[in-house]
C-alpha cells in the first residue's frame, strides 16, 4: 500500500474525468494506518472544497481505504504537487475506473 501514490492516482483521475485540475486534501488519525483515512476534501484552490469530494471518496473506497473519523486529533497527508506525465495519467484514470468497476460489480 502507498497512499502518497493512491493519492497522486485519484487526483489524475478527478483531473481527468472533470476536465479540471483539482487537489486533494486528505486527513488521517495518528492512530489509523494502512487502508485507513479520516476524510478526504477535494479542492479547486486552498479554500474551497468541491464538488468532487463524493468522487474522490468513492475512488478511494474503490481501492481499498475505509474512511472513518472518529473525531480524534488528525492531520494531514501530503498532497500531491508534483507534475505527471500524460501517460502516467492515463495509467492512474485506468486504475481507478477499474476499481471502481469491480467495487460496483461486487456490490
Amino acid at each position: 500500500m502507498d497512499l502518497q501514490r493512491d493519492i497522486c492516482h485519484v487526483r489524475l483521475w478527478l483531473c481527468q474525468k472533470f476536465e479540471q485540475p483539482v487537489y486533494l486534501w486528505v486527513e488521517r488519525h495518528y492512530e489509523q494506518s494502512k487502508r485507513e483515512i479520516a476524510d478526504v476534501t477535494a479542492l479547486l484552490s486552498c479554500r474551497h472544497p468541491d464538488k468532487m469530494t463524493p468522487a474522490a471518496k468513492d475512488a478511494f473506497r474503490a481501492l481499498g481505504y475505509e474512511i472513518r473519523n472518529s473525531r480524534a486529533a488528525i492531520y494531514g497527508y501530503p498532497l500531491c504537487l508534483r507534475d505527471h506525465s500524460r501517460h502516467e495519467a492515463l495509467r492512474a484514470y485506468a486504475r481507478i475506473e477499474a476499481a471502481l468497476r469491480r467495487r460496483a460489480l461486487a456490490e
